[in-house]
């Protein structure tokens, strides 16, 4: 079963390198404008069309570089396209992406507003994340064209280092639609996540231990999570404020999923109590506050709190394989790897391959607890087999030095009647035929039902209308059909139903394991 576990581990692993190579997204036919060199000018507020941008208040800058965040500015690139690129067919796009409100101004004419670029908080409008204007094929010219940009962001609440993201023409479109081609492959990961909460929360029900599957839940909830705020920009184009909320939300997610995976190897990999493991799982939460106050940009946090987090796990598991848990060595080498890869792919660890990771390590985990599930409720019914033969025993001991006596009633009549002198009791409606060792058979008022509760434990009802005292059973013998019959020590024969085959069978062979011992 532990090998299972590991051939997994290994796959996740495997597959995990292969993640690694670049998978492109969505190759756009795309002509980028983000690198080229602009003039940055303030707006002024008597005149805000687009100026000459040769004022002294003009200064030289690039699309990465433009800081609109409580600022109201224009800015002009300069572009060439060729006369067979005007031509190809399809609408033309100018596509951006940032957090800012904006204007755009083809060759001097204004093609699209995303929001309303102001002087103030109350004059803005907050435009969308990532936008798309169109641009009308006759307005392009062959050769030098100019764009003018004007930009303001006064609605955000982080101070971001690189607020302007993306700049470039294409076919028009959805401004999502390339960004959901770069996020899918991860996005397919959520049902993997849904499903792991909810399979290791039934675990945590049915388990004696439910640590681990609680923390694996909480592990599966924190990805998840994480990947649908990821890819939320995917999927809609929302005002620029809420990024900061996005942004927010990916570092906390990785916090969380961290704290839960440093907690999960501390219960598998140390012999700490849970008053150490929780110390030990505050003193890690402590230290990865580090990166997230001082990486830079929220990519940066994220990744190296990850980074920071797969190489205390990895470093764990080493030293427990080290000290002897040999099966440790596949998440040292596993998370080794994770670590390397989180800080060479940086965004693209947090875009794809963690939740790849993440993914396969879940399922690997969910494998492992599903076959531990199994271990633990055969070592529960093996434990309730023993209880049982255990109770069979007292009940025969008891029967033999102490026989339990019944008060059975006859024709008027009230007998006192020694339960280790009964062989066996037939029912018939209202009354029963009790069989007596010395051969004597006595009808008495009685239902079989009523009678079986008054009966000790070495008593066994095998049909409905058949009860034996288990201490004189010979053998049991069975029939093609499912069903069979015990054969008593006095020659005579009960029948046994199909139905209660099963449990007869159980409970004689306890009998016959604890019968020398109860005479």
């Amino acid at each position: 079963m532990k090998t299972q576990a590991h051939t997994l581990l290994h796959l996740a692993l495997a597959l995990l390198i292969w993640l690694a190579v670049p998978i492109g997204a969505h190759a756009r036919q795309a002509i980028n404008l983000s690198g080229l060199p602009m003039v940055v000018c303030p707006v002024e507020a008597q005149h805000p069309s687009p100026p000459a941008f040769d004022a002294s208040t003009c200064e030289p800058g690039q699309f990465y570089a433009l800081d609109p965040q409580g600022r109201d500015l224009w800015a002009r690139l300069t572009f060439t396209v060729d006369q067979d690129w005007i031509d190809t067919s399809g609408p033309k796009g100018v596509f951006i992406s940032g957090l800012a409100s904006s204007e755009l101004h083809l060759n001097g004419v204004m093609i699209g507003a995303n929001g309303q670029p102001g002087a103030d908080r109350a004059s803005e409008v907050p435009g969308r994340i990532d936008f798309a204007a169109h641009a009308p094929r006759d307005l392009f010219v062959a050769g030098e064209n100019t764009l003018d940009l004007r930009l303001s962001g006064h609605h955000g609440f982080l101070t971001l280092t690189a607020p302007m993201q993306a700049l470039f023409l294409d076919e028009y479109g959805s401004p999502t639609a390339g960004l959901l081609s770069y996020y899918w492959p991860g996005l397919i990961m959520l049902g993997v996540f849904i499903l792991g909460v909810m399979v290791f929360l039934a675990m945590a029900a049915r388990s004696e231990d439910r640590e681990a599957p609680i923390i694996l839940a909480v592990m599966s909830a924190s990805l998840g999570a994480q990947l649908l705020i990821e890819t939320s920009r995917g999927l809609v184009s929302y005002p620029y404020p809420l990024h900061d909320a996005r942004l927010i939300g990916i570092v906390l997610g990785a916090y969380l999923f961290s704290l839960s995976l440093i907690a999960y190897s501390l219960k598998e990999f140390s012999s700490l109590n849970l008053k150490r493991r929780l110390s030990g799982l505050a003193g890690a939460a402590l230290v990865l506050l580090a990166p997230v106050a001082l990486a830079r940009g929220f990519d940066g946090k994220t990744w190296a709190t990850l980074a920071l987090t797969f190489g205390l796990v990895a470093f764990g598991a080493a030293y427990a394989a080290l000290k002897g848990k040999r099966d440790a060595w596949p998440y040292a080498a596993g998370f080794s790897v994770a670590m390397i890869l989180a800080v060479f792919t940086q965004s693209r660890f947090i875009d794809l391959h963690l939740y790849w990771l993440g993914a396969l390590f879940l399922i690997a985990l969910f494998i492992r607890q599903a076959l531990s599930l199994i271990r633990e409720q055969a070592r529960r019914r093996a434990e309730t087999r023993r209880a049982e033969a255990l109770d069979a025993a007292l009940a025969l001991a008891q029967q033999a030095s102490e026989p339990a006596v019944l008060t059975l009633e006859s024709a008027g009549r009230t007998d006192y009647v020694r339960t280790e002198e009964i062989i066996r009791i037939q029912g018939a409606g209202d009354y029963v035929d009790v069989v007596f060792a010395d051969g004597r058979t006595v009808l008495y008022t009685l239902t079989l039902t009523a009678l079986e509760g008054k009966l000790p434990a070495a008593f066994l009802r095998v049909h409905r209308s058949h009860i034996v005292n288990t201490a004189h059973v010979e053998r049991l013998e069975r029939e093609p059909g499912g069903g069979g019959h015990l054969v008593l020590t006095t020659g005579a024969q009960a029948p046994v139903s199909r139905r209660i085959m099963p449990k007869v069978r159980s409970a004689l062979s306890q009998t016959s394991l604890t019968s020398a011992t109860a005479r």
